[in-house]
């Protein structure tokens, strides 16, 4: 089950009259019955939109145990000094929902169903946090199918209520129209059908809410058309599609742009430097950008030396060098300041053809400066040390 960061801290208790662990919406609750013999789970409230099936029980005036562990939780250097947000009573409410009500339950939920794989089957189970704006703290069970096994997290939970342990109004049960098993087919059943129409390039991520059951397509390469048949394949589901960036070139169209004026006598400060090019690959490093292998299919219309900003289709992996794909490469104008002989790209060049590296194996130049009445040019380096080409 996802353990999400940020639920809630209610402080004040909430009396309900009676005690005990039945659950008030069931059928034949009231007289005692079994959860084999009650018919089903009836809605006894809905609260944000969603029918709450089952309830604990506020059996004592007041909760000594949890109002000792929400003054641990206010006094933690996390809370204090804001590594969780600006101290609020909205955050505070959150936090110790999240550490006091959300293990709790987490825990009764897993012993009745059988860990994570056996409640992922039957339904969902998720916080809600007052800093981000829900209407109250709370840790939401949901469940599609409800059955005996919901009185069984009751019985688990309710003598914590007694105790003074928890506090019965943060914890939802409520019935599911989906389960996390299920958004989880969805999920993979969209995702095939996006990966079929991807091309020579581009990138996508879909992703399920489990909140909403919504499905959001993220991507970089999905034409009005393709969204249009998306939609009509799966017309039983919720689906949002967001373009991630620029769409990537059309079959036929360059992905490399080129600048206005290829010459410049300003410095050019932005954009990394090409340091290797082979058929479908480029590594750039230094400058404005980090160190990355790039795959490339025009890679070979780039030249080792010059400047260049790279803007990724998909995810960066996180080696060092790193390594991605190249969705559009602008070439920058090449640096030649008035009276020099070389440019900034050929001075570039000549030191990595000079072979010297860095500590990472390979150069990492920060930035280049050209001193006319030396004749040189100066690279500085990332571990600072400067390296002096000719200009000739």
């Amino acid at each position: 089950m996802k353990k999400l960061v940020g639920a809630a801290l209610v402080i004040l208790a909430f009396a309900v009259g009676g005690c005990g662990t039945a659950a008030p919406g069931k059928d034949g609750a009231a007289d005692g019955g079994t959860a084999a013999e009650q018919e089903g789970w009836k809605t006894i409230e809905t609260v944000g939109g969603r029918e709450i099936i089952a309830a604990l029980k506020q059996s004592v005036a007041d909760s000594p145990k949890r109002n000792e562990a929400v003054k641990d939780i206010l006094a933690r250097t996390d809370y204090v000094e804001g590594y969780l947000g600006e101290p609020s009573e909205e955050l505070a409410a959150d936090s110790a929902v999240q550490a006091i009500e959300g293990p709790a339950a987490i825990e009764a939920v897993e012993a009745v169903y059988g860990g994570y794989d056996g409640f992922e089957k039957e339904g969902v189970l998720f916080f809600e946090n007052q800093a981000s704006g829900a209407a109250q703290s709370g840790i939401w069970i949901g469940v599609k199918k409800p059955d005996d096994r919901v009185q069984q997290v009751l019985d688990r939970l309710q003598p914590k209520v007694d105790a003074g342990e928890l506090l019965a109004r943060p914890i939802y049960i409520f019935r599911s129209a989906h389960t996390q098993r299920e958004l989880y087919a969805q999920q993979d059943e969209v995702a095939k059908a996006v990966n079929a129409l991807r091309q020579e390039r581009g990138s996508s991520a879909v992703s399920a809410n489990t909140i909403s059951g919504e499905i959001t397509v993220s991507h970089d390469f999905l034409k009005d058309s393709q969204v249009g048949e998306l939609k009509k394949q799966f017309p039983q589901y919720s689906l949002k599609f967001e373009q991630n960036g620029r769409m990537v070139a059309e079959p036929g169209q360059s992905a490399v742009m080129k600048p206005d004026n290829a010459v410049t006598e300003t410095p050019v400060e932005e954009g990394g430097f090409v340091m290797s090019v082979s058929a479908d690959e480029f590594f750039v490093s230094g400058g404005t950008e980090g160190a990355v292998y790039y795959s490339f299919p025009e890679a070979e219309l780039l030249s080792v030396g010059s400047r260049v900003k790279v803007e990724n289709t998909g995810s960066i992996a996180e080696s060092y060098p790193a390594q991605g794909e190249a969705k559009f490469v602008g070439i920058l104008p090449d640096y030649k300041p008035l009276g020099a002989v070389l440019s900034e790209s050929q001075a570039v060049k000549k030191a990595i053809d000079s072979k010297v590296s860095g500590p990472s194996g390979f150069l990492e130049i920060r930035n280049t400066r050209y001193d006319a009445g030396r004749g040189i040019w100066v690279l500085t380096l990332y571990d600072e040390t400067e390296m002096e080409i000719e200009d000739r």
